[in-house]
């Protein structure tokens, strides 16, 4: 089957079976994308799952919304999306605060920032020249799970910033917030990021990228 906007209309239309067909090879050809992206931030498999199943059933209530002259699979991304940061906002608010990594604004205080730059820096040595690619690369992913670890949301929303090249204007449809909220919440993820990147820093220097 070919999964055109013309088709998945069709499904649509005609429901039952067609629509679970046209589904099922969704799953086939993209469902590990988006299980890997919801696994990633939730770091777990079993979550993920849940996550994407949950999508699925929003994507067959909501189909008919669907507008023919949009990428179907662009659509269904979009809502697994939705659905993610569902998950983690629930997850916010079902964690105990944890009061000895942040202040009142939700920033780490002087004394868990200092130990997180301890444990990036830690076992990791001042490179005398360039250092392989894919050590500069191992180090930016162990900094990258510390970061998720503790900002689940922040790292999932800037990860589709600088990994899948998504502009405000997507970010904006997805956390649906205000031009202005949008802005300020990805200043605020690259804020929150920066200190769990001091080992990536000291490797690539100033001008080696911003996460």
């Amino acid at each position: 089957m070919h999964l055109s906007a013309q088709s998945f209309t069709q499904a649509c239309r005609e429901g039952g079976r067609q629509i679970e067909t046209w589904l099922r090879v969704v799953d086939r050809e993209h469902g590990a994308r988006f299980y890997r992206e919801a696994a990633a931030a939730l770091r777990s498999w079993q979550a993920a799952e849940d996550v994407v199943q949950e999508a699925m059933v929003k994507v067959w209530q909501r189909c008919a919304s669907f507008r023919s002259t949009g990428d179907p699979i662009a659509w269904i991304h979009q809502i697994v999306r939705h659905t993610l940061l569902d998950a983690l906002r629930q997850r916010a608010v079902q964690a105990p605060r944890e009061e000895a990594l942040h202040d009142d604004d939700g920033q780490l205080t002087h004394e868990a920032e200092a130990a997180v730059l301890g444990l990036s820096v830690q076992g990791v040595a001042t490179p005398e020249g360039a250092l392989a690619e894919h050590q500069v690369e191992a180090v930016f992913r162990r900094c990258f799970e510390q970061f998720a670890a503790v900002h689940p949301e922040h790292a999932t929303v800037l990860r589709w910033v600088v990994e899948d090249g998504l502009d405000n204007a997507a970010i904006e449809g997805l956390l649906e917030r205000s031009p202005g909220a949008t802005r300020e919440f990805i200043s605020q993820c690259r804020k929150k990021a920066r200190p769990f990147f001091a080992a990536w820093y000291t490797l690539v220097g100033p001008t080696g990228g911003t996460p």
